[in-house]
């Protein structure tokens, strides 16, 4: 997405990529300056952490300008202390550059505080950024929305009209939230509002004026259902996306709804709720942009959301996640997902406890001994069923490493906490719990190459099941259950010098010393949609209790499934609907429907699929029926099956996890 790059280069730069030579397009289209687009980011979420920046900020919008990506936020303070905004930029989405108070109030004569929601766009030369100010309450106060120029991304802006191009309260809607669109056509648009009320207005070409529409009005009211503020609008493939942010800020409920129009004025009606809260990730996500890579399909929502710890209002960090389409071009709900690789060379959102010492470096999280015993550091989560994966190398043979899930009262005791761990380290791989200073083992096993070596580890959690997996992630190396701990928060345990917190090791690390290495951090509930790998956007789903492979799920929670060890054997897995809760997938005389739980033998073996590697891609996952080996589920006609699968059919019984 990009304020004119968004709208028109992108076709433009993919069809002139595909000639073979660069675009030559007019000022009004992009910056004179750019040569070429951003290489393309592909993850599906902020691979190197979500909060994107350090800082407390709120309401980005989003642009391409030349090689770079921008980020303008409101910055997060009290009203009294928004007087100014920083931006940041980035060439690969990862590594982003903070650039200070690219407006400040001491550069527009009638704005005092509360700059909110820049909106940046570039046309015939110059840099604008739109804000609002003041957070008027009436038509006798001062403020609005208004506009600022500059020759460069970075500012200094300067007010350019000497006043707010918007003052007045228009249809109800209050003068904030401002986001400029230009239609392929070159016309602009402002869509604005607060108060529950949204409008639309023209700008004419010098970009500081209104213009009317064929009707001689200057405001068009278009409030969707549920509008409380925050409109976003963009377009693809020729439909007009407009987005809007519903609920309260400071509540946990603030969230984004969208609408589809194949006009820019509408009328808007609400689709669905995009992206909400997730109380095991973050609260109060809203206020966003989208941000569409020059030259293909690939989107991200950028957004702000409130840590799980954080009780103030104004306490929001920036984030984003990749959104996805469906054929008909309505848009899959966001999962927020928790990842970090620390290609950032940073640690935004983990916090360190006990006296071990934590440092991003090289691209992975590294941890030093210490001189009482074990380190924690902890992401703001609160996951109880869950998948928790990272990659772990233990740097001296007599400490341990690894993770921490489901934890509480951190800082416990000396350095302890509440809740698991599963750690590498000379005798191997152990599973634990923690209570305060005390460890107590809960199972072990061998470990072959557990100092020096990068492991892959990854933690299963449902309910009182745990399994821990180790490199090959196709069988578990321990399994066992304990219901000690339901939930809590994820994170790196190191054990350096001490055995639980209590005696020193023979020979232990000396303080200081490296001991551990983390990467490639991912955290996410066991809750999955499952693509079909032949039939790209079509997902497992059930429709009147029949399983089926569908596109353009509705609603979105038919096509979502809860992971849960297998009901006739725990080492297996079996499918619960997420909206029909206690209903199973489950095949019957070679058909595939969900049926309701029972404590019948039968009934149990058929909800039981073993998840193996994909029959025609490995990395990817079929599903063998326990009741039935050497079967498996596949689609054929859009219906689900259990069958047995000729090598041509492979596809058909291959599954991608979303």
């Amino acid at each position: 997405m990009v304020r004119t790059i968004r709208k028109l280069s992108v076709a433009l730069t993919a069809a002139a990529l595909l000639a073979g030579f660069a675009p030559s397009v007019t000022g009004a289209e992009r910056p004179a300056a750019a040569r070429s687009a951003p290489a393309a980011p592909v993850p599906t979420t902020a691979e190197a952490g979500n909060p994107l920046v350090e800082g407390w900020y709120a309401d980005p919008d989003v642009a391409v300008y030349d090689d770079r990506y921008w980020i303008y936020p409101t910055t997060s303070r009290s009203y009294s202390e928004q007087t100014f905004m920083d931006a940041f930029s980035s060439t690969d989405m990862v590594n982003w550059t903070k650039h200070p108070k690219v407006l400040n109030v001491a550069d527009v004569t009638w704005a005092k505080y509360a700059l909110w929601a820049p909106a940046p766009v570039f046309r015939d030369g110059k840099y604008y950024l739109y804000f609002a100010a003041n957070d008027i309450q009436s038509n006798s106060e001062h403020g609005g929305i208004g506009v600022a120029v500059a020759d460069r991304p970075e500012g200094p802006y300067k007010d350019a009209i000497g006043g707010p191009l918007i003052s007045r309260f228009h249809n109800g809607a209050q003068p904030i939230d401002q986001d400029v669109f230009i239609d392929d056509d070159g016309q602009a648009y402002m869509y604005y509002g607060g108060w529950g009320h949204a409008n639309v207005v023209k700008l004419n070409p010098d970009m500081t004026s209104l213009g009317t529409f064929p009707d001689g009005t200057t405001y068009k009211e278009i409030t969707p259902e549920n509008y409380v503020e925050g409109s976003f609008m963009f377009k693809r493939d020729g439909t007009y996306y407009m987005m809007w942010s519903e609920g309260g800020w400071t509540g946990p409920n603030y969230s984004v709804s969208y609408a589809m129009s194949d006009s820019p004025t509408g009328p808007f009606k609400k689709i669905d709720r995009v992206l909400a809260q997730d109380p095991a990730v973050a609260r109060g996500s809203g206020h966003n942009s989208i941000l569409n890579v020059p030259g293909t399909d690939i989107w991200y929502i950028v957004y702000h959301r409130r840590p799980l710890s954080e009780t103030d209002g104004n306490h929001r960090a920036l984030a984003y996640d990749r959104i996805h389409f469906n054929e008909d071009g309505t848009i899959r709900p966001v999962t927020m997902k928790v990842n970090d690789n620390f290609d950032d060379g940073n640690a935004v959102g983990w916090r360190a406890y006990g006296d071990a010492g934590w440092s991003p470096e090289r691209g992975a999280y590294s941890a030093t001994s210490t001189a009482t015993g074990s380190g924690l550091t902890l992401q703001d989560t609160n996951f109880s069923d869950l998948v928790y994966e990272a990659d772990v190398t233990l740097r001296h043979g007599r400490g341990e490493a690894g993770l921490a899930f489901r934890v509480t009262r951190p800082g416990t005791g000396t350095e302890g906490f509440h809740g698991y761990y599963a750690a590498v380290g000379r005798d191997g791989l152990v599973l634990g719990k923690a209570t305060g200073d005390i460890r107590t083992p809960l199972a072990k096993a061998r470990l072959a190459g557990a100092v020096g070596k990068t492991h892959r580890v990854r933690i299963e959690a449902v309910g009182s099941s745990i399994e821990v997996y180790v490199d090959d992630m196709a069988k578990p190396k321990i399994r066992t259950t304990d219901a000690g701990f339901t939930s809590g928060a994820n994170g790196l345990h190191i054990d350096g010098p001490h055995t639980g917190g209590l005696s020193p090791k023979a020979g232990a690390a000396a303080p200081g010393r490296p001991l551990a290495r983390f990467d490639n951090v991912s955290i996410r509930s066991n809750v999955f949609g499952f693509e079909a790998a032949d039939a790209p956007n079509r997902f497992i789903r059930h429709a009147w209790s029949r399983g089926r492979v569908d596109a353009n799920v509705t609603p979105y929670a038919d096509m979502q499934w809860k992971v849960v060890p297998g009901l006739a054997d725990p080492s297996a897995v079996s499918l619960e609907s997420v909206n029909f809760p206690g209903t199973f997938l489950r095949q019957r005389d070679g058909e595939v429907w969900i049926d309701t739980r029972t404590d019948d033998a039968a009934y149990r073996a058929d909800a039981t699929w073993r998840r193996v590697p994909g029959l025609s891609d490995r990395s990817l996952s079929s599903f063998e029926s326990y009741s039935e080996p050497g079967r498996y589920l596949r689609h054929r006609d859009a219906l689900l099956y259990v069958e047995d699968v000729a090598a041509a059919d492979r596809p058909e019984a291959t599954f991608r996890a979303w």
